[in-house]
C-alpha cells in the first residue's frame, strides 16, 4: 500500500505537471466564452437575427453547446460536474479497481505475450547486445562483485549444521535402498587409475620419511621391543644398531617412494587400491560390512562434529573469496567476460543463449502474467481514489481539454451549415 510519504512524493510532482493541464483548460474555457460572448453580442447589434449576424449567432449558439457537452463529458470521467450527483459521473474514481483489473489483463493480454517478447529478443538482438556488455571489462567486473556480494550473504544465512543433518539426511534415505559400497568402488576405481592417489602417496611417504629420521632416538627402543617380544631368536640378535640400521633403511626406502613414480612398492599400493575397488564392486559380504559401518559413522555425534567444522570451514573459505578482491569474485568476472564474448564470437552459444532466453521470457510470462495483473489491480486498489483520478488526468487532461476545444469549434461550424440548411429548405 502506499504510504503518505509515497503520496506527499506524487503530490511534488503533480504540482510539476499541473501547470501545462491548467494552460489548457483556461484555453479550452476561453473558447467556450468567446463563443458565449458572441452569441450574446449578437442580440445587441440590430438585425442581428438576419444576415451574417444570423449565421454568426447560430454558430456561436452551436459553440457553446459543444463546448459545455465536451466539458460534461471530460469533467465526468474524473469527478462530478459541479459537484452535482448526476448518474454515471466520476467514473475513475468510482470504477478504479475494475479499471485496474481491466489494464492488467490488457497489458498482459496484448502487451507482455509471450510471443511479443521473444520476437522482441530476436528482433533488437538482444542477445549481442547483453553479450557485448558482459564482455567489457569495465561492466564484468562491477557485475561479478555484485554477485559475489549476493552470494556472500546467502552463505551468510546457511547454517553448517543444517547442511550436514540434509546431507546426513539424504544419505541415510538413499542407503535404505541402495548400497554404497559399488559406487565407493567405481568411484576408487576411477581415482586410482587416473593416478589421484599419487600425491597422497608422496606426501605420506614425504611425511613418514621426515619423522622416523627426525625421531630416531624416540623411535629405537620401541622398535626393538616390539622385535624382542617376537620370539627368543630374534631377541638374541636385536641390538641398537641393528634397529638403527633398520630404521634408516625404511626412512631411505619412504624418501625412494616419494620421489620414484614407478617404485615397487608403489605400483604394488595402486594394484591393492585396484583389488579393493574390485571387492567394493562385486563382493556382497564386503558391500555389506561398508553399509554397515556407514551406518555406524552416519550415527555417530563426532563425525556430524568434525563434517559440521569441515562444512564451517568450507563455507568461510568460500565467503572470503568473494571479497571485492577475492579469488573467486576475480573469477566470476572472468566468466561473465567469457561468457559474454562467447555469446558474441560463437553462433552456437549465440543460438542457444538466444533460445534460452525467449524460453525463460515464455516460461516467465504465461506464469507469472497473472500475478503481474493482479499487481496492477493492487497497486492501484491502494490509491486513493481522488489522488489516483487526479494522477491519471493529469497524464491524460491536458489532451482531453482538446476535446472541448474541438467540440467548441465544430459545434460553431455545425451550427453554421445547420442554419444554412435551415433557410435553404422551404418553410
Amino acid at each position: 500500500m502506499q504510504t503518505p510519504a509515497a503520496w506527499r512524493a506524487l503530490s511534488g510532482a503533480e504540482n510539476e505537471d499541473a501547470g501545462p493541464l491548467r494552460r489548457m483548460k483556461r484555453t479550452a474555457t476561453a473558447a467556450l466564452v468567446v463563443a458565449a460572448a458572441v452569441f450574446v453580442a449578437t442580440y445587441m447589434v440590430h438585425g442581428g437575427s438576419h444576415g451574417v449576424l444570423a449565421f454568426v449567432r447560430a454558430g456561436a449558439e452551436a459553440a457553446m453547446v459543444g463546448g459545455l457537452a465536451d466539458w460534461f463529458a471530460v469533467t465526468a470521467l474524473f469527478r462530478r460536474p459541479l459537484g452535482l450527483p448526476i448518474p454515471h459521473t466520476a467514473l475513475i474514481p468510482r470504477k478504479k479497481d475494475e479499471l485496474a483489473t481491466k489494464l492488467g489483463e490488457f497489458v498482459t493480454g496484448y502487451f507482455l505475450t509471450p510471443e511479443a517478447l521473444q520476437r522482441q529478443v530476436t528482433d533488437t538482438d538482444l542477445v549481442n547486445r547483453v553479450g557485448a556488455w558482459l564482455a567489457d571489462p569495465a561492466h564484468a567486473e562491477p557485475l561479478a562483485r555484485d554477485v559475489a556480494v549476493a552470494a556472500e550473504r546467502a552463505l551468510v544465512a546457511l547454517d553448517a549444521a543444517d547442511i550436514v543433518d540434509y546431507a546426513v539426511h539424504l544419505v541415510r534415505r538413499h542407503q535404505a535402498g541402495r548400497s554404497w559400497a559399488p559406487m565407493l568402488g567405481r568411484l576408487l576405481e576411477t581415482a586410482t587409475e587416473g593416478g589421484a592417489e599419487r600425491p597422497f602417496v608422496d606426501v605420506l611417504a614425504a611425511r613418514g620419511r621426515d619423522y622416523l629420521r627426525a625421531h630416531l632416538d624416540e623411535l629405537r627402543p620401541t622398535v626393538r621391543r616390539f622385535i624382542e617380544d617376537r620370539n627368543w631368536v630374534t631377541w638374541l640378535v636385536t641390538t641398537d644398531r641393528f634397529v638403527t640400521r633398520l630404521l634408516r633403511d625404511a626412512a631411505t626406502e619412504l624418501d625412494a617412494i616419494a620421489t620414484e613414480p614407478e617404485h615397487p612398492l608403489r605400483v604394488a599400493l595402486e594394484g591393492l587400491l585396484l583389488d579393493v575397488a574390485d571387492d567394493l564392486q562385486h563382493d556382497s559380504v564386503l558391500a555389506t560390512r561398508i553399509d554397515e559401518t556407514a551406518g555406524k559413522v552416519l550415527a555417530d555425534d563426532r563425525f556430524r562434529g568434525v563434517m559440521h567444522d569441515l562444512v564451517g570451514a568450507g563455507l568461510q573459505s568460500v565467503r572470503d573469496s568473494l571479497a571485492p578482491d577475492g579469488e573467486l569474485t576475480a573469477r566470476i568476472a572472468g566468466l561473465i567476460g567469457r561468457l559474454g564474448r562467447r555469446a558474441v564470437d560463437d553462433p552456437r552459444t549465440h543460438s542457444d543463449v538466444e533460445r534460452w532466453a525467449s524460453d525463460m521470457i515464455g516460461h516467465a510470462v504465461t506464469r507469472y502474467g497473472g500475478e503481474l495483473t493482479q499487481l496492477i489491480r493492487r497497486q492501484v486498489g491502494d490509491w486513493p481514489a481522488a489522488a489516483a483520478s487526479r494522477r491519471i488526468e493529469l497524464a491524460v487532461g491536458r489532451d482531453l481539454q482538446y476535446i472541448r476545444i474541438n467540440g467548441t469549434v465544430v459545434g460553431a461550424l455545425a451550427g453554421i451549415v445547420i442554419h444554412a440548411l435551415s433557410l435553404l429548405l422551404p418553410s
